[in-house]
């Protein structure tokens, strides 16, 4: 290239240098301020190697929360702390979500299991009562398969169990890349997240409204969209399909008691496979369905939730409303 060259494309070079300065202040910025606002609010402990950030609660009888995908510790404390005051309530983030560090293969759920167990085994006394929303359903099932011991009781909300047919998206692959994967988390994420939230917000509480309207805000969305919890959720999901399927075939094996609660509508996680293949591959399980509650059945009916987890944390038999148990698309 020849100098005269050169200097003609110097404006435009320094214009390119310039835009991309102003995107990476921008960025720096915008994940400064989430973490400003949605700073952690549980503590610290290692398992697995790592940090892991958990959220506690009261005192009484013991309650894991274990939240769902794209998402951190604050889901289901913000839906029902406040009404189980008087139970000790312990919510981590999963491994790379919120604040928790994330070890090495991190992404099955036998190791996501073993990331909670090395959390029970330094905040809880004895056995737990384990509350699982839609990811965090096949978290808790594979900690009462592996570590049978830590759980007293499943309270599956919204459950992903099982395997199924669709592909993880092409933004969740070339999440893992090498080089590629990294820019992509450093800048859509961050960027663009944010406008998207409201429409995927909305599409979880389907076909209701979202209730809270401040829903994103409560449980702090935007940590979602930091590059580390983006990575982190997108490893879970490319090979997340074959995870469910292996520990799947040892549900069976399953005594301890374990309750379902679904919701009419979801289109997050489908009933058909994943709470209808609950009930069939654990047959003395219990089942409810939440009318118009798509993926949000702890928002839409917060009495059934709190009434099934009292009821296990207590060892009796909920007596609450009975929905019949009923598979839909």
């Amino acid at each position: 290239m020849s100098p005269d060259d050169l200097s003609r494309l110097m404006p435009f070079l320094v214009l390119a240098s310039a835009l991309c300065l102003f995107a990476l202040i921008s960025i720096v910025l915008r994940l400064a301020l989430i973490e400003r606002s949605w700073p952690a609010i549980g503590r610290f402990v290692t398992a697995r190697g790592v940090k892991a950030h958990v959220i506690e609660q009261g005192s009484g009888p013991e309650v894991l929360m274990v939240h769902g995908a794209a998402s951190n510790g604050r889901e289901l404390i913000s839906a029902l702390g406040h009404r189980l005051t008087d139970m000790r309530l312990i919510a981590p983030d999963r491994p790379g979500l919120g604040y928790s560090g994330r070890p090495k293969n991190a992404a099955t759920l036998g190791e996501q299991a073993a990331f909670i167990a090395d959390i029970l085994r330094q905040t809880a006394s004895g056995p737990v009562v384990a509350v699982g929303h839609s990811w965090g359903s096949g978290v808790i099932l594979r900690l009462a398969l592996d570590h049978p011991e830590l759980v007293k009781a499943l309270v599956l909300l919204a459950p992903a169990s099982h395997p199924w047919q669709k592909s993880a998206s092409w933004l969740n692959r070339i999440a893992g890349w090498p080089i590629l994967g990294d820019l992509l988390v450093w800048t859509l994420p961050p960027l663009v997240g944010p406008k998207l939230a409201p429409k995927g917000i909305a599409r979880g509480f389907a076909p209701g409204p979202v209730n809270p309207p401040d829903y994103g805000d409560k449980i702090g969305t935007p940590l979602f969209f930091r590059p580390k919890a983006y990575k982190a959720n997108a490893e879970d999901m490319v090979i997340g399909s074959a995870e469910m399927g292996k520990q799947a075939v040892r549900y069976s094996s399953l005594t301890l008691p374990v309750t379902i609660v679904s919701g009419q509508g979801d289109v997050i996680v489908y009933n058909a496979i994943h709470a209808a293949g609950l009930k069939l591959d654990i047959p003395h399980a219990t089942s409810f369905r939440v009318p118009e509650a798509g993926h949000m059945p702890h928002w839409v009916d917060p009495d059934l939730v709190e009434g099934i987890i009292r009821a296990h944390a207590t060892d009796t038999v909920y007596e609450g409303s009975s929905a019949q148990f009923r598979a839909e698309p």
